[in-house]
């Protein structure tokens, strides 16, 4: 059995505190009910593992005293939704693993770097997290916001965060590991603990006017897994900084209409993936393509929302609601890929503060709001979303133990249509930049994608990461 050390962490200056509720917003429970789990990678610098082990400990508990709305558990509250609870005795767990043993044979942190950090590399994933988290969590079931894991590899360490999705987005999340790493700095460097403001957790602006009971409505039915899936693989790529260029520089339209590499990768990425599933699914090409993105909104507000806060500020940009939607047989081949990046443009411009503002007013009159989520698999199989990570910036933090190297999120199973942007990880093979992506792709045809010219053309690839 491997050596293990488990603390429950609880701040000496919330044990003598009020209980709190932390109410969570409309835009908290419009997201996936589960825990998204963050492997964040580094290469073992002249630590030794018991400065490592006090440091995060002492990191975490400065952290969870300021950021208070993480400790503890979502539950009920008067109003009908759900609130995070914090009472004088909650505690957050804490467990360091031991993966550095000679009877192990766990990866070194060198095999992994030979390996991309890829999450085949990683191996068995329910190893680096806290024994007991789930994948999913429903609210009703008084999950814990929250949960840490520090596995000690040879020359190496991975500090593993389990983050319920009601609690943080993925900006959100980027804010808390900052702000781990500044308290980890803080105790190594013996200087001041950083800044936290408390408005970084006020979620007021986002939660609706309570409705009177008789204007309450019921939550419309679930949605059901679509039919028509077949068994999905996940497999990374890598797409060069020069691969990159070209490939914005083939999707700018001819009139010099501006598009981001994102639109450009995008675009592609799109058609590859259509016309692969096309000779699977044999679809009605003069459908309308479903296209969406989950797109980060603190910029967007009236007036914007500060990036260290600490909450969801999530709208989904959807191709239903432009005036001239693609077909599939746009996105497969009748339009240039110009015409793809710039509705891909379109898409995301056309989210604002009108967009969270119309989501709160359909949502808030809604008596159940434990499932509001739409599962991407309820969608048809000719349908593709994107989720981007690229500015997660979780690598940029000195914890001042060192800097990571590489994160990855601990999946267990295909999300059949959704794509996933890394950032560039910053071990050997990733300094020269470039991004990564994660296509998900039928079992049966990851032949056919790896021998689609594009993929050839522009990416390279590393692994498959999860196989159906």
């Amino acid at each position: 059995m491997r050596r293990k050390q488990t603390f429950q962490l609880h701040p000496p200056a919330l044990e003598t505190s009020e209980e709190e509720w932390f109410r969570l917003s409309i835009l908290d429970m419009v997201v996936p009910p589960n825990y998204n789990t963050y492997a964040i990678i580094f290469k073992q610098n002249s630590s030794s593992e018991e400065a490592i082990i006090e440091t995060f400990k002492r990191g975490l508990e400065a952290t969870l005293q300021q950021c208070r709305h993480l400790v503890g558990k979502i539950q009920k509250n008067k109003h009908g939704d759900y609130s995070v609870v914090r009472s004088a005795d909650s505690t957050v767990e804490f467990v360091v693993q031991w993966l550095n043993t000679p009877s192990d044979d766990y990866p070194s942190y060198d095999d992994l770097e030979r390996s991309d950090f890829t999450l085949a590399s990683l191996r068995d994933h329910t190893i680096l997290g806290v024994e007991g988290i789930p994948d999913s969590c429903h609210p009703d079931d008084s999950p814990i916001v929250v949960g840490f894991q520090l596995n000690l590899i040879r020359n190496g360490f991975i500090f593993t965060a389990h983050i319920h999705h009601f609690a943080l987005d993925m900006t959100g999340t980027t804010s808390l590991i900052h702000q781990i790493a500044e308290n980890c700095s803080s105790v190594v460097n013996l200087t001041p603990k950083p800044r936290w403001d408390e408005s970084f957790m006020d979620r007021s602006r986002f939660i609706a006017p309570d409705i009177a009971v008789e204007d309450q409505i019921d939550p419309p039915p679930r949605p059901e897994r679509h039919p028509d899936w077949l068994s999905c693989s996940w497999l990374l790529f890598h797409l060069p900084p020069g691969k990159s260029k070209d490939l914005k520089q083939l999707a700018t339209p001819l009139d010099g209409t501006w598009i981001s590499t994102y639109d450009a990768v995008i675009a592609l990425l799109w058609r590859v993936i259509m016309r692969t599933r096309a000779k699977v699914y044999k679809p009605d090409i003069l459908s309308p393509a479903i296209f969406g993105e989950p797109i980060n909104m603190r910029n967007r507000c009236t007036p914007k929302v500060s990036a260290r806060y600490q909450g969801n500020v999530l709208a989904a940009g959807l191709s239903m609601h432009q005036e001239n939607p693609l077909t599939l047989a746009d996105v497969i081949s009748r339009a240039s890929l110009s015409q793809i990046a710039v509705f891909v443009r379109a898409i995301t411009h056309s989210v604002g503060q009108h967009t969270l503002d119309e989501t709160m007013g359909k949502v808030a009159p809604i008596r159940d709001k434990s499932n509001l989520d739409m599962p991407l698999d309820s969608l048809p199989p000719m349908s593709f979303t994107t989720t981007d990570w690229r500015n997660s910036k979780l690598c940029d933090n000195d914890f001042g133990i060192g800097q990571p190297v590489a994160y990855r999120c601990l999946y267990n199973t295909v999300v059949e249509n959704m794509i996933i942007l890394y950032p560039p990880h910053k071990g050997y093979n990733g300094k020269s930049g470039g991004i990564e992506v994660m296509l998900p792709i039928e079992t049966h045809a990851i032949g056919m994608l790896m021998d689609d010219p594009d993929i050839k053309k522009f990416f390279e690839f590393r692994s498959i990461e999860v196989k159906g």
